[in-house]
């Protein structure tokens, strides 16, 4: 039944032209053998079996429409047929011009007809067509019409570098590239036929050196997609609905294009769609915003060398990333490659480095300001060109305002970015202590916005255990990983015994297997042991218990160690990373912490109120003693923060201005501001 429309299908033999591809099948084999295929499943499993049980070429076709076969068949004689190789020859066969109104197609092609060379006969063009196929797999040399003109294009260009078609086109247009290409042999450039030399002396394999295989995608559900089953979707309401941008990001990065994937909305909402967000805010509502108060690239800014490490950092982790996405998609993965560029800017772009340096944008002057700006000015363009060919809209957009050039014109890697490795590495240990060090706090019950006295740290070396020297290196770091956690005070430790006591655990069913009806002595005896020995067991010594007068010797299956916080300490700890916060908040640095909440207020209440971001401000502050008296404090901060050119502290507020009432930490104060003349 026709997989259409599911009517009754009547199949019949028909007489037919063919191919003897069954000839070359061997060249064909060895020929796919060196080709890169993605995945290389498809070339050595679907395509290489079809090659194995290859048939002869069936090439010819009972239409009216399609390339005539160019086969003449004496009208006498059937043996006698001719195989016309051009129009030249065609015009040889006829003794006459075929003139500028020549028409090669059906029915004109059918009038030329001449005297059969073998004997009285007439020959007379074939009925049938050729199978379409053979017209795309003659599209390497086709495209030049060579060998008619164009050879050294040709030959400059074949065999191509790559080519991609779906999964359904294994008997299709992979295979009547490869057939004709073979049967070819050297009347084809670097195709040396496998016959006149040896089948291993063949210099180029195929016409086609890689090619990647585009599987199906499929519904949300997993079936494929088809209109008999109604679950097809619409390009023209989704591309509408979320960008061409969003959909072509979640085809390629989801899963390798050679994978069946699930099309789903939601997913493209919340991964492609809030990347893309993400992005654009990055570079809208913090570069743009911003540089528009004044910046432009300019040798006033500080060369990179003298940047503070923080931009140094996120350059070297550019080039990186920009290294690994040029290698990705030279080995035709652009999965891994977009996903690279994706994580790096979420991560360590907009997660990172723009949230730890927004402060450094609210002014365009100082060499630090100048600073920020050029570096992530880098960043944005760089990133473009590595997402312009999964993304090519938005990229191409940002990157026309960044430099007035359409990013498609530029090249996509430079060749000039630096890395510093060892600054990359001492920013991972910042960022793992940094997470240790958040989850600390919410173990402790003390937000982010109240300052701590201190933190102890400690960094394994690259075995896992703990660095002797401390820091590991990261010290000219520790302002940076001060400010992100809001700690006055950061030291490190070389081990973590000061910082945490251990216990075991005992694993009564693998003491089970030791101890037998001893199990209950024997998870005794673990559950006493000593803090140095289990220090010592974790190092890789050897541990053992004496049950009765049976001693035996512990393995890592028959005990669990847990690390709890010795002293005052709040500790957390990761793959040999510790973090350990005294949660102890002092007045003077309650009074800190009151400020930064009232700062995060005003700030909030400048963006509800629509000021601009440079607008200077006149403020009035009312609230409990504890409140005021910490505005006091640190009121020369809190200006300089909101951009405040005037605090009244405690006075009556003028109701005429943008007035609210807050809750600080369980109290209520009012704040009233409005714009500085």
């Amino acid at each position: 039944h026709c997989w259409r429309c599911d009517t009754p299908l009547l199949f019949y033999a028909r007489g037919s032209w063919f191919i003897k591809t069954t000839a070359f099948r061997d060249a064909m084999l060895t020929r796919n053998s060196r080709v890169d295929w993605h995945s290389p499943e498809m070339g050595t499993g679907r395509f290489g079996e079809w090659l194995e049980n290859n048939i002869d070429w069936a090439i010819s076709r009972d239409r009216y429409w399609g390339t005539p076969l160019p086969l003449w068949i004496c009208d006498t004689n059937d043996a006698h047929v001719d195989a016309i190789g051009s129009y030249v020859q065609l015009s040889e066969k006829i003794g006459a011009a075929l003139g500028d109104d020549f028409d090669p197609h059906k029915p004109f092609i059918d009038r030329h007809t001449w005297k059969c060379s073998q004997c009285d006969g007439t020959m007379q063009r074939v009925p049938q067509v050729i199978d379409t196929w053979f017209d795309s797999g003659s599209m390497p040399f086709a495209q030049w019409h060579f060998p008619f003109e164009n050879r050294n294009e040709f030959e400059a260009h074949y065999p191509a570098d790559f080519i991609a078609e779906g999964v359904d086109q294994t008997r299709g247009w992979f295979y009547s590239l490869l057939a004709i290409a073979t049967g070819l042999g050297d009347a084809l450039p670097r195709n040396t036929l496998a016959h006149q030399t040896t089948i291993q002396d063949a210099v180029d394999t195929a016409p086609f050196r890689s090619v990647v295989v585009n599987e199906l995608v499929l519904d949300a559900d997993g079936f494929k997609m088809s209109k008999t089953r109604g679950n097809t979707v619409d390009p023209n309401v989704i591309l509408p609905k979320y960008g061409a941008d969003a959909v072509r990001l979640f085809l390629v990065a989801s899963s390798q294009v050679w994978i069946q994937r699930r099309f789903d909305e939601n997913v493209v909402r919340d991964t492609a769609g809030r990347f893309l967000l993400t992005f654009k805010n990055v570079y809208s509502g913090i570069f743009a915003l911003y540089a528009n108060f004044g910046w432009q690239p300019s040798d006033k800014d500080p060369a990179v060398t003298d940047r503070p490490e923080i931009d140094r950092w996120i350059l070297s982790r550019l080039a990186a990333v920009e290294a690994d996405a040029d290698a990705m998609l030279d080995r035709y993965d652009a999965t891994l490659a977009a996903r690279a560029v994706m994580d790096f800017f979420v991560d360590d772009v907009s997660n990172w480095y723009v949230r730890l340096n927004r402060h450094r944008f609210y002014d365009v002057d100082s060499d630090d300001n100048r600073a920020a700006f050029a570096t992530l000015y880098e960043v944005l363009v760089v990133t473009c060109r590595l997402l312009a060919p999964f993304a090519p809209f938005i990229t191409d957009w940002v990157h026309t305002e960044l430099t007035g050039e359409s990013v498609h014109l530029a090249q996509y890697s430079r060749s000039d970015g630096e890395r510093e490795i060892a600054l990359e590495q001492e920013m991972d240990h910042v960022r793992v202590l940094a997470t240790l060090g958040r989850a600390a706090r919410e173990e402790a019950g003390v937000k982010v916005r109240q300052p701590l006295s201190r933190m102890v740290c400690v960094v394994p070396n690259n075995d896992g255990r703990s660095h002797s020297g401390g820091g590991s290196g990261v010290e000219r770091l520790i302002p940076l990983l001060a400010d992100e956690l809001n700690v006055k005070e950061i030291g490190f430790l070389s081990s973590a015994d000061d910082l945490v006591s251990l216990e075991a655990k005992p694993n009564f069913r693998a003491l089970g297997k030791k101890f037998g009806k001893q199990t209950p002595l024997a998870a005794e005896a673990v559950s006493n042991l000593k803090n140095d020995a289990l220090l010592a067991f974790e190092k890789g010594g050897a541990l053992s218990i004496k049950v009765g007068d049976d001693e035996r010797q512990l393995d890592a299956e028959d005990l669990v160690v847990v690390r709890r916080a010795s002293g005052a300490l709040v500790v957390k700890e990761s793959a040999g990373y510790f973090a350990a916060i005294d949660p102890q908040v002092t007045p003077e640095l309650r009074a800190e912490g009151l400020a930064r909440e009232i700062v995060s207020r005003i700030q909030k209440m400048r963006k509800e109120t629509g000021l601009a971001v440079s607008d200077r401000i006149a403020l009035w502050i009312a609230g409990p003693p504890e409140i005021e008296g910490a505005i006091r404090t640190h009121s020369e901060w809190i200006a300089d923060e909101v951009l405040a050119k005037e605090i009244h502290i405690g006075t009556e507020l003028d109701p005429n201005n943008a007035t609210q009432s807050v809750d600080i930490d369980g109290q209520p104060v009012n704040v009233a501001l409005k714009r500085a003349v």
